[in-house]
């Protein structure tokens, strides 16, 4: 093994090859990196990304060694590949985030579509909204880090309280303008009742009487009629042959009913 001595061209030689192979291995790891990050910007989900980003980093720190043996001693080798696990980590730790945003917004959703439902109890659409997330998200942490996501369960947990609140108040809302309505209605049913009531009770009513009368020009078969019913008017004109013409005489009506060939109908209710 070729080892750098404390003073001399050698060791700086070293120093920079050091810095090449370590700044090579990074650049290679951190282009696989931002695939998976253009994969979480298109909304897609990384299946099991705890242990995706634990073996893109043990491949990393793997690769290094093998480069960094024939150059220095073990403690560097170690000492190197715990900076660069250091700055892959932080990489990674980005997309988790971006990864558990993500999760906030189906765990939303599904918790939107099951409290829709009315064979669903609130309580119910909560917990399996928060066991999807709480699943998930255990799913995309990193083994033995610091990862957690404690912050976003509680953010999480806000969003579908203030959910449940608003659909408690529509549905309160809905209930008082149905017992309104229903309250309205039995109103106006009692009220016609009461009216009902008072008609029978003194004959009918005011206003409640209906009225006719019909006219028939001498000599035609013209025959007008006009009708008064429940505050409606009718009038009626038509052109009926006199049938009792040859019986009465050349005026019809005029000879066997009153003056002016005039026939008038009354209808009152008592």
């Amino acid at each position: 093994m070729k080892k750098s001595t404390p003073n001399g061209k050698n060791d700086i030689s070293i120093t920079s090859r050091l810095e090449k192979i370590s700044s090579d291995v990074l650049e290679v790891t951190l282009s696989k990196i931002g695939e998976l990050a253009q994969q979480v910007d298109r909304n897609e989900k990384i299946i099991d990304y705890g242990i995706v980003a634990q073996d893109i980093i043990e491949i990393a720190k793997k690769e290094l060694h093998n480069k960094l043996k024939n150059y220095v001693n073990n403690d560097i080798i170690l000492l190197k590949c715990k900076n660069l696990e250091c700055v892959l980590t932080n990489a990674l730790h980005v997309i988790f985030v971006k990864q558990l945003s993500i999760l906030t917004n189906l765990s939303v959703s599904h918790y939107k579509t099951t409290i829709m439902s009315e064979e669903v109890p609130s309580d119910f659409a909560f917990l399996t909204a928060d066991s999807f997330f709480f699943r998930e998200a255990t799913n995309l942490i990193l083994p033995n880090s610091s990862w957690e996501f404690r912050r976003e369960r509680t953010y999480l947990h806000g969003i579908l309280q203030e959910i449940s609140s608003r659909i408690k108040e529509l549905t309160a809302e809905k209930i008082k303008d149905a017992e309104q309505q229903s309250n309205a209605f039995q109103y106006l049913q009692m009220q016609q009742a009461q009216i009902q009531s008072i008609q029978q009770q003194y004959g009918g009513g005011v206003g409640n009487w209906n009225i006719g009368a019909a006219y028939r020009p001498p000599d035609s078969n013209v025959n007008i009629s006009v009708g008064y019913q429940q505050g409606k008017t009718n009038i009626q004109i038509s052109m009926v042959p006199d049938e009792q013409a040859g019986l009465l005489g050349a005026n019809g009506f005029t000879a066997g009913v009153g003056p002016g060939n005039l026939g008038i109908s009354l209808n009152l209710n008592f």
